[in-house]
């Protein structure tokens, strides 16, 4: 069973950056008609998105966001022995975008670093690799990042995907901030791999060689979604998730302030909150105005909490929270977190001008 209890590791901090463009739903009106515009409003309750400019990046999001939290922590980045990017929409085929955000946050030789090729259940799979490393001794201070910018795969501003994908997927990154110290999470994590053609995008992979390319309508090779599949796991899979970690480490729901559960759409939400008999305030929603962010999504909907109801939080927050989806995988942990360690939202026009010159050049006939 990969369940792990985690003793003496800590979540101390937490930033979130979105783009400041904001793309609004009812501008897709014209493109896939008015009723069926409603109708996704309706159901996935995303009446607006942040959406990244050309040349920026999901790292770019997470870079900004974790210069913040180490300046708000006042912690030398030299301190830092561990990153972790987790996300879909990486900056390169190789290396791994966690090497490029090593280097811009000068970060030293002796932190090591990877990345987590991971969507929605990002955030709970990625509290329990840095919980176990931190357990183990091997690691005290690590930069949790998960991310999605899936809003760049664009052509002639058109996304290479279904209408949905198109209207639904928000771009942001999170930094989380764990270390060792006096604290515990607790992980359960789930997968199941006959569900992978549910969310999937095709894209140039070794499944479609380059070679072949010129007999590819590009248009197919984006992200698709089967609806009812996805519905039916979540409302599923999820409460019984609930169920066995309660089984697993005792307690209920009751024991925590907040349950924050991937913003997947606002019906999926409220079907796990009436399964799990969880009170609708006590589940943040931020989807109507950031989309799905993917992996980013749970941190951004504490982060978008606290700018809300700031002065109604305790001084430290206990957190459950549960993350679903491509895979198909899914997964429950809980934390706590200070709520003086928790950053208002950045809103960034930023991204790495650097990286335009690392292209490489074609070579002349």
């Amino acid at each position: 069973m990969a369940t792990a209890a985690f003793q003496n590791v800590c979540v101390t901090g937490m930033a979130c950056a979105v783009p400041e463009h904001t793309d609004y739903t009812e501008s897709f009106k014209e493109r896939f008609g008015e009723r069926e515009v409603e109708r996704f409003v309706e159901h996935t309750g995303v009446v607006e998105r942040h959406r990244t400019l050309p040349g920026q990046t999901a790292s770019d999001l997470c870079f900004v966001a974790a210069q913040r939290l180490l300046e708000h922590k006042g912690y030398d980045p030299s301190t830092i022995d561990g990153l972790i990017y987790i996300t879909q929409s990486s900056d390169y085929i190789i290396p791994a975008t966690s090497h490029v955000l090593h280097k811009r946050l000068g970060l030293s030789q002796d932190c090591m670093v990877f990345d987590i090729n991971l969507g929605c259940s990002g955030f709970v799979y990625g509290l329990n690799v840095v919980g176990a490393m931190i357990a183990s001794g091997a690691l005290k201070r690590v930069l949790l990042c998960c991310a999605e910018a899936s809003n760049a795969y664009t052509i002639d501003n058109k996304a290479l995907s279904d209408h949905a994908f198109s209207m639904m997927f928000g771009d942001a990154g999170s930094v989380t901030l764990l270390e060792a110290g006096e604290g515990r999470i607790q992980t359960l994590l789930k997968a199941d791999g006959e569900g992978y053609p549910a969310i999937i995008t095709l894209g140039i992979s070794p499944r479609i060689p380059f070679t072949d390319i010129k007999n590819v309508d590009i248009r197919t090779l984006g992200s698709y979604m089967d609806g009812a599949e996805v519905f039916e796991f979540t409302i599923t899979k999820v409460p019984r998730a609930f169920k066995e970690f309660f089984k697993t480490y005792g307690g209920s729901l009751e024991d925590y302030d907040y349950c924050v559960l991937h913003q997947a759409n606002d019906f999926i939400i409220k079907q796990i909150c009436k399964k799990i008999k969880l009170p609708l305030e006590k589940c943040p929603i931020s989807i109507d105005r950031f989309g799905n962010t993917s992996s980013a999504s749970i941190p951004l909907s504490i982060v978008d909490l606290y700018d809300r109801k700031k002065e109604e939080l305790p001084e430290r927050i206990n957190l459950i929270t549960s993350g679903y989806g491509v895979g198909l995988s899914w997964g429950v942990a809980d934390f706590a977190l200070n709520k003086k360690d928790i950053l208002p939202m950045i809103y960034t026009s930023d991204y790495f001008k650097e990286a335009y010159k690392t292209l490489v050049p074609i070579p002349e006939n």
